[in-house]
């Protein structure tokens, strides 16, 4: 998986054996980013795969106000 900074194109890349490590990582990629950059996230822009939908990333995405923004499945934009 990958985080890209829309302003930066500044890319993380995280490996998975399993696409449920994907909310794990993103929390600890928004650590990271608020405590580097000291700035908050505010849109997560995601493919739509299956691995997004968890009620328990939704949740969170939404306690934390961060919008979400879906592409094409399996289009890289």
């Amino acid at each position: 998986m990958s985080f890209i900074n829309d302003h930066t194109r500044k890319v993380r890349v995280y490996f998975m054996k399993h696409k449920g490590e994907l909310f794990q990582h993103f929390l600890n990629f928004k650590v990271m980013v608020e405590m580097e950059k000291g700035v908050s996230i505010k849109c997560l822009r995601s493919d739509g795969g299956g691995e997004y939908f968890s009620n328990e990333f939704s949740e969170y995405l939404k306690e934390h106000g961060i919008q979400r923004k879906y592409s094409c499945s399996y289009s890289p934009q």
